[in-house]
């Protein structure tokens, strides 16, 4: 992964890669939330997060609470992610929640499902599938886990219960995963503020979208708002999503053009 320490090289769609936006010397063992409203173009950016991952050799470990495991394919390919190919290939793992819970099951290969959810023992469930069918691919820690989103098992699980998971998941990696990236993608407007303000607390990178619409367009800005690097400086970037290879395109916004 590229360090940001240097200019950002967002001018050119080729050159930019997501993991740009942080720093790769902190990015090892963190916790990245995503934070939009529900207009924005970035919930894209988890998508796309975990697609350059992929590429850079992490495996990674999907817990789906959100869509439909076709609904989902449909996503990755609005960015370029082949979810078939990488299950296929074994760099993939789905642990289908969604699909668990309302009995819309798939017999595809990576793809897995819980025999009843349940907030009580979700967790353990999940467990069960990393040290059993799991464990050879979890065993060198180079691993992302994305919560698919972090929103959608609010919905499913009921705000309180998904934060006392989570505060368990986070506690479970620091100790197990210690070198393994956790991405929690949240849809600001249809949760409570107190639960995003609760996963921004808990989270070692903080990115903030947010869309409005000014005349005839959306108009999109991307906040790096928390980092855990001692020279972290927060940063600002104007969003727009093209119908190019690398579909955001991000573009530095300097601080003296930027409204009180």
């Amino acid at each position: 992964m590229r360090s940001s320490q240097g200019p950002h090289r967002v001018a050119q769609m080729s050159d930019f890669n997501i993991f740009d936006l942080f720093q790769d010397k902190c990015i090892s063992g963190s916790t990245v939330a995503v934070i939009y409203d529900a207009y924005s173009s970035a919930w894209q950016v988890s998508l796309l997060f975990l697609e350059k991952a992929l590429e850079e050799g992490y495996f990674g470990v999907m817990s789906n609470y959100s869509v439909p495991l076709r609904g989902l394919f449909r996503r990755g390919r609005s960015v370029g992610l082949d979810f078939m190919e990488v299950l296929q290939n074994g760099n993939l793992a789905v642990i289908d929640v969604f699909g668990s819970r309302y009995a819309s099951t798939e017999n595809l290969p990576g793809v897995f499902y819980l025999d009843k959810v349940e907030p009580e023992t979700i967790n353990p469930k999940i467990d069960r599938i990393y040290w059993g069918p799991l464990r050879m691919k979890v065993s060198s820690g180079k691993i992302i886990r994305l919560v698919y989103t972090l929103d959608g098992a609010a919905m499913m699980l009921g705000e309180e219960n998904t934060l006392k998971l989570l505060n368990q998941t986070v506690a479970t990696k620091s100790v197990r995963f210690p070198d393994s990236i956790l991405l929690l993608p949240v849809n600001s407007d249809i949760v409570s503020k107190r639960f995003v303000a609760w996963t921004s607390t808990i989270s070692d990178y903080v990115v903030l979208a947010r869309s409005w619409i000014e005349k005839d367009y959306i108009k999109e800005l991307l906040y790096i708002i928390k980092s855990p690097c001692a020279d972290f400086e927060p940063v600002t970037y104007s969003l727009r999503v093209t119908g190019d290879k690398e579909k955001i395109y991000l573009k530095k916004v300097l601080k003296e053009n930027l409204n009180p």
